[in-house]
Protein backbone atom coordinates (compact mmCIF):
# COMPACT_ATOMS: atom_id res chain seq x y z
CA UNK A 1 0.00 0.00 0.00
CA UNK A 2 1.19 3.44 -0.78
CA UNK A 3 1.75 6.12 1.80
CA UNK A 4 -0.92 8.29 0.12
CA UNK A 5 -3.55 5.54 0.39
CA UNK A 6 -2.85 5.06 4.14
CA UNK A 7 -3.24 8.81 4.76
CA UNK A 8 -6.62 8.80 2.91
CA UNK A 9 -7.83 5.89 5.02
CA UNK A 10 -6.71 7.61 8.23
CA UNK A 11 -8.45 10.84 7.17
CA UNK A 12 -11.62 8.88 6.36
CA UNK A 13 -11.47 7.19 9.78
CA UNK A 14 -11.00 10.57 11.47
CA UNK A 15 -14.05 11.98 9.64
CA UNK A 16 -16.09 8.92 10.61
CA UNK A 17 -15.04 9.34 14.24
CA UNK A 18 -16.04 13.02 14.18
CA UNK A 19 -19.46 12.17 12.71
CA UNK A 20 -19.94 9.39 15.25
CA UNK A 21 -18.99 11.74 18.10
CA UNK A 22 -21.51 14.35 16.88
CA UNK A 23 -24.20 11.70 16.62
CA UNK A 24 -23.47 10.48 20.15
CA UNK A 25 -23.58 14.05 21.49
CA UNK A 26 -26.98 14.62 19.83
CA UNK A 27 -28.32 11.36 21.27
CA UNK A 28 -26.95 12.26 24.69
CA UNK A 29 -28.64 15.66 24.52
CA UNK A 30 -31.97 14.12 23.45
CA UNK A 31 -31.85 11.69 26.39
CA UNK A 32 -30.93 14.34 28.96
CA UNK A 33 -33.63 16.10 30.97
CA UNK A 34 -33.09 19.41 29.18
CA UNK A 35 -33.21 17.64 25.81
CA UNK A 36 -36.52 16.01 26.67
CA UNK A 37 -37.94 19.37 27.79
CA UNK A 38 -36.72 20.96 24.55
CA UNK A 39 -38.39 18.21 22.53
CA UNK A 40 -41.65 18.57 24.48
CA UNK A 41 -41.66 22.35 24.02
CA UNK A 42 -40.92 21.98 20.31
CA UNK A 43 -43.86 19.57 20.01
CA UNK A 44 -46.13 21.99 21.86
CA UNK A 45 -45.03 24.88 19.68
CA UNK A 46 -46.07 22.93 16.58
CA UNK A 47 -49.66 22.64 17.88
CA UNK A 48 -52.32 25.32 17.71
CA UNK A 49 -51.31 26.37 21.24
CA UNK A 50 -47.80 27.39 20.17
CA UNK A 51 -48.48 31.07 20.91
CA UNK A 52 -49.49 30.26 24.48
CA UNK A 53 -46.36 28.17 24.98
CA UNK A 54 -44.19 31.00 23.67
CA UNK A 55 -45.98 33.50 25.93
CA UNK A 56 -45.58 31.24 28.98
CA UNK A 57 -41.90 30.66 28.26
CA UNK A 58 -41.40 34.42 27.86
CA UNK A 59 -43.13 35.05 31.19
CA UNK A 60 -40.95 32.40 32.83
CA UNK A 61 -37.81 33.94 31.36
CA UNK A 62 -38.79 37.49 32.40
CA UNK A 63 -40.14 36.65 35.89
CA UNK A 64 -38.81 33.26 37.00
CA UNK A 65 -39.40 33.59 40.76
CA UNK A 66 -43.07 34.69 40.69
CA UNK A 67 -43.95 32.20 37.97
CA UNK A 68 -42.28 29.35 39.88
CA UNK A 69 -44.04 30.45 43.08
CA UNK A 70 -47.41 30.38 41.33
CA UNK A 71 -46.62 26.98 39.80
CA UNK A 72 -45.60 25.64 43.23
CA UNK A 73 -48.91 26.89 44.67
CA UNK A 74 -50.91 25.26 41.91
CA UNK A 75 -48.98 22.03 42.41
CA UNK A 76 -49.67 22.18 46.14
CA UNK A 77 -53.41 22.70 45.52
CA UNK A 78 -53.53 19.79 43.09
CA UNK A 79 -51.69 17.62 45.59
CA UNK A 80 -54.11 18.59 48.36
CA UNK A 81 -57.11 17.88 46.12
CA UNK A 82 -55.70 14.47 45.31
CA UNK A 83 -55.13 13.67 48.98
CA UNK A 84 -58.69 14.77 49.83
CA UNK A 85 -60.03 12.43 47.15
CA UNK A 86 -57.88 9.59 48.48
CA UNK A 87 -59.11 10.29 52.03
CA UNK A 88 -62.74 10.28 50.87
CA UNK A 89 -62.24 7.02 48.98
CA UNK A 90 -60.53 5.47 52.02
CA UNK A 91 -63.44 6.53 54.26
CA UNK A 92 -65.98 5.13 51.78
CA UNK A 93 -64.15 1.78 51.73
CA UNK A 94 -64.11 1.74 55.56
CA UNK A 95 -67.87 2.43 55.67
CA UNK A 96 -68.49 -0.32 53.13
CA UNK A 97 -66.47 -2.81 55.20
CA UNK A 98 -68.42 -1.82 58.33
CA UNK A 99 -71.75 -2.29 56.52
CA UNK A 100 -70.65 -5.70 55.27
CA UNK A 101 -69.58 -6.76 58.78
CA UNK A 102 -72.96 -5.66 60.16
CA UNK A 103 -74.83 -7.47 57.38
CA UNK A 104 -72.81 -10.66 57.93
CA UNK A 105 -73.40 -10.48 61.68
CA UNK A 106 -77.14 -9.93 61.17
CA UNK A 107 -77.28 -12.80 58.67
CA UNK A 108 -75.49 -15.15 61.06
CA UNK A 109 -77.75 -14.08 63.90
CA UNK A 110 -80.87 -14.66 61.79
CA UNK A 111 -79.55 -18.05 60.67
CA UNK A 112 -78.77 -19.08 64.21
CA UNK A 113 -82.19 -17.85 65.36
CA UNK A 114 -84.06 -19.85 62.71
CA UNK A 115 -82.03 -22.96 63.54
CA UNK A 116 -82.75 -22.63 67.25
CA UNK A 117 -86.47 -22.03 66.53
CA UNK A 118 -86.58 -25.09 64.31
CA UNK A 119 -84.76 -27.16 66.90
CA UNK A 120 -87.12 -26.08 69.68
CA UNK A 121 -90.15 -26.97 67.53
CA UNK A 122 -88.68 -30.35 66.60
CA UNK A 123 -88.42 -29.72 62.85
CA UNK A 124 -85.31 -29.68 60.65
CA UNK A 125 -83.53 -26.32 60.35
CA UNK A 126 -83.73 -24.52 57.00
CA UNK A 127 -80.69 -24.29 54.79
CA UNK A 128 -79.14 -20.82 55.38
CA UNK A 129 -78.41 -20.30 51.70
CA UNK A 130 -81.84 -21.12 50.27
CA UNK A 131 -84.14 -20.82 53.27
CA UNK A 132 -85.58 -24.24 52.37
CA UNK A 133 -85.90 -27.04 54.86
CA UNK A 134 -84.40 -30.43 54.01
CA UNK A 135 -86.55 -32.25 51.52
CA UNK A 136 -87.24 -29.07 49.52
CA UNK A 137 -90.20 -27.88 51.58
CA UNK A 138 -90.71 -24.24 52.43
CA UNK A 139 -90.56 -23.71 56.19
CA UNK A 140 -94.02 -23.39 57.71
CA UNK A 141 -93.41 -19.84 58.95
CA UNK A 142 -92.85 -18.60 55.35
CA UNK A 143 -95.99 -17.85 53.40
CA UNK A 144 -95.97 -17.44 49.60
CA UNK A 145 -96.30 -13.90 48.28
CA UNK A 146 -99.52 -13.16 46.37
CA UNK A 147 -99.07 -12.51 42.67
CA UNK A 148 -99.93 -9.05 41.38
Amino acid sequence: MSRRRIEEIEADVARSRARLEQTLQRIEHKLSASGMVDDALASLRRTRHGDVVDWAMGALRDNPVPVLAVMAGIGWLIGRAGSAERDAARAARARERAYRREANAASKQASNSSRSDAFSEGRPAPDPASGMSPGGRVPPDVSPQPRR
